[in-house]
């Protein structure tokens, strides 16, 4: 009877013991699975994804890479698309004016970074006129085109469509992650 309840209890422990390994694989392989894609919120996924690609690239060279510079820049980003109010938006010849209102000191050093290069960066691509002033707490701009077949395009873009207008963001973000661009 003894020998009969000992492998009984044996076998019991073999089983156990191999459902718990296999619930555990289970576990591992869902881990490294997952049906998710983003890692958190934009910043944290842009960088991971830098991160990723810098390790995937044996010729990195990691004494220029600048993933601070990248943090801050793409917080910068997040300060003008989410603390700028837009007081307005009115039809103007061949174009927009927009008025907008930088809502935290962090939107109004961001607007400040970003009108260096933007309008630049829309004229070489779109070869649209791209001009922003600073009025006391408040910015104007302005993007005209010369193409008429244009103009309603840019004035439905409004503030955050001639932002995110551009295939240089990518680029751009890269250039700062690697060190081949200086962010001030």
């Amino acid at each position: 009877m003894k020998p009969i309840l000992f492998t009984a209890k044996c076998f019991l422990i073999l089983v156990l013991t191999c459902a718990s390994a296999m619930v555990m694989a289970q576990q591992m392989q869902m881990a490294h699975s997952t049906p998710l894609t983003m890692p958190g919120n934009d910043i944290f996924g842009t960088i991971q994804e830098v991160v990723q690609k810098l390790e995937a690239d044996p010729k990195t060279d990691w004494s220029k890479v600048d993933l601070e510079a990248l943090r801050q820049h793409l917080l910068d980003m997040k300060a003008f698309t989410e603390d700028v109010t837009v007081i307005s938006k009115k039809p103007i010849e061949k174009g927009v004016e927009i008025e907008v209102h930088p809502e935290t000191k962090r939107a109004i050093i961001a607007l400040e970074h970003l009108f260096m290069m933007h309008p630049r960066m829309l004229k070489m691509e779109k070869g649209w006129d791209m001009q922003a002033t600073q009025n006391g707490d408040k910015w104007t701009i302005t993007c005209t085109t010369a193409d008429t077949s244009e103009v309603e395009e840019i004035r439905a873009l409004g503030y955050i469509g001639l932002l995110v207008e551009g295939a240089h963001h990518q680029l751009h973000h890269w250039m700062i992650a690697t060190g081949m661009m200086k962010m001030e």
